[in-house]
């Protein structure tokens, strides 16, 4: 085997890519680019010459009001939990009848501790 050691001025490799069909290629992608960009150009140019002259309305537009389905936002928020919390300490704090023909009566809060003097009371 003889190696050839011979000065020779630098150059690429020319057996592992061809360069013309790189250039090619990249010819073609740029003129391909500018081909589509001229076309998006004139789009846009005969667009703006002619403007819609009855734009249909959408059936989404209309306006219906409808009021949403609950649970809807609330408007005063602090309010609201106050009287919710007013009314829960009302039913909580009182008693009353389930079924006044069977004798059966709702007792809440304090009320249902058993062995609390009302409980027992209740119950003699």
């Amino acid at each position: 085997m003889e190696l050839n050691l011979s000065k020779s001025p630098p150059s690429h490799e020319t057996t592992d890519a061809d360069v013309r069909p790189i250039v090619l290629i990249g010819a073609g992608l740029a003129v391909l680019l500018i081909a589509v960009g001229g076309i998006v150009y004139g789009i846009f140019q005969y667009l703006s010459a002619h403007t819609a002259t009855s734009p249909q309305s959408s059936p989404m537009t209309v306006f219906d009001p409808q009021i949403p389905p609950s649970p809807r936002i609330e408007e005063h928020p602090a309010i609201e939990i106050q009287q919710l919390r007013a009314q829960e300490e009302q039913t909580l704090s009182t008693y009353g009848w389930v079924d006044k023909k069977t004798g059966r009566l709702s007792f809440t809060g304090q009320y249902t501790a058993v062995g609390s003097p009302a409980c027992i009371a209740f119950l003699a």
